[in-house]
């Protein structure tokens, strides 16, 4: 598996609003607990980006003739390059922007998460607008598409943004944050279809 594109695969998932396959997705390139999700994988350090898992073979002659017991689970997977340098930041934007939904721009936040229903209740701390901010997601149907979207009781106007898959990201003013948040904390409920 070429990490690179696991990750656009994960990304594409996304964008088609497939939660629980892109979750999985995603959960295949963290070295923690990787055995639980790709049995065959071999023990790798746990606190650094692959940008690979590569068949344990001992020559391109021998994968060549033995590709099957690789899709059978039977040749170990070991991790292959380490601590590559563009991967792990796509990997990290997979889970603030897709996983999480949450895109600040100058002028607007953006919500488009995709999380899968199992996680309905998922909490999240983060600083908006130099404020500290607990989001917690509520999740039903397929896991995607801001319904609503509540700052500290009131709910917030939001522009759809356009995707021909699945409802679109929720686009709320920053002037919208900053008014709800008046220099206090902020609760934020993501509502999702």
């Amino acid at each position: 598996m070429y990490t690179h594109a696991h990750l656009r695969y994960c990304e594409a998932l996304a964008h088609f609003g497939d939660a629980e396959a892109f979750f999985h997705a995603l959960s295949q390139i963290n070295p923690i607990g990787m055995r639980e999700l790709v049995p065959s994988a071999n023990l790798r350090q746990a606190n650094c980006y692959y940008s690979s898992s590569d068949a344990a073979f001992a020559d391109r002659y021998e994968a060549f003739d033995d590709y099957g017991k690789v899709k059978r689970g039977e040749i170990p997977l070991d991790g292959g390059w380490r601590v590559y340098s563009s991967g792990a930041g796509i990997g990290t934007r997979l889970i603030m922007q897709c996983f999480l939904g949450l895109r600040q721009e100058r002028s607007s936040l953006v919500l488009d998460p995709v999380i899968p229903v199992a996680l309905d209740g998922l909490k999240v701390e983060i600083q908006l607008a130099g404020r500290p901010v607990e989001v917690t997601y509520r999740i039903k149907g397929k896991g995607c598409g801001p319904m609503s979207v509540n700052l500290n009781g009131v709910n917030l106007n939001f522009i759809r943004e356009h995707n021909p898959y699945r409802p679109g990201a929720a686009r709320i003013a920053m002037e919208s944050i900053v008014a709800g948040l008046n220099g206090n904390t902020g609760q934020l409920v993501v509502s999702l279809g």
